[in-house]
């Protein structure tokens, strides 16, 4: 089961923003606003925001170059991926310009990136990604402590590892099979980078075909990086 709340109407300048923000009442069963209205202040700041993006997502495409939108803490993903979803949707129709970031550490990491390549898959579009591990886990558990929901993150390290990797490896199947797929392996790890190359090279996915890239922080784990470079 999908269950997807399409915000495709953000991006017409005609709608009241308040409008598309709904979610389900859980009692009711029906679509509430999520916020009562916003001011003319808050509607303008979020036009400014999605103007924004326009503007660079074009400049991305002019230069070729791609455009990773980071991710922040748990309670502001959302938006920030249902924003960079629909910039995906307009500017990765013939290659992927625009990268949204999943963050392993989370226990939703798999369900919110499946969801979004099967988007991907429906609409024709290319799914670009970058994936982390995460950093805010220290500020999440405690925000959650204090407000009693469940802790988002996964529960030691070994659990994230194996997140990294199955989400990794669903994109580089995916790659693989469709073509239509491109992720950026953020990582410091040295278990990864090489679980990254010989699934590649088990896959038939060639460093030519610039469809995996790797980051790394400059002078972080040079010892990685360098013969990776090479």
């Amino acid at each position: 089961t999908v269950d997807l709340l399409d915000w495709n109407s953000l991006f017409d300048s005609r709608t009241k923003l308040s409008r598309p923000l709904l979610i389900p009442n859980r009692k009711t069963g029906q679509l509430e606003p999520l916020l009562s209205c916003f001011s003319k202040e808050e509607e303008l700041q979020m036009k400014r925001v999605l103007q924004r993006m326009d503007v660079l997502a074009k400049r991305a495409m002019e230069k070729g170059v791609r455009l990773m939108v980071d991710a922040e803490q748990s309670y502001f993903q959302p938006a920030i991926s249902r924003l960079t979803v629909e910039t995906q949707r307009r500017f990765n129709r013939s290659q992927p310009i625009i990268y949204n970031t999943y963050q392993c550490y989370l226990k939703e990491a798999y369900n919110n990136m499946t969801v979004d390549v099967e988007l991907s898959r429906r609409e024709g579009w290319h799914f670009g990604t970058k994936l982390v591990r995460g950093a805010y886990m220290e500020q999440e558990r405690e925000r959650a402590a204090q407000m009693g929901y469940e802790d988002p993150i996964n529960p030691n390290y070994e659990k994230t590892n194996e997140m990294y990797h199955r989400c990794l490896d669903y994109v580089l199947e995916e790659i693989k099979h469709s073509r239509k797929a491109s992720v950026m392996v953020a990582s410091h790890n040295e278990d990864t980078v090489k679980f990254t190359l010989r699934r590649m090279m088990e896959l038939g996915i060639h460093p030519s075909d610039k469809k995996v890239c790797f980051g790394q922080l400059l002078g972080m784990c040079d010892q990685i990086t360098f013969p990776l470079g090479e």
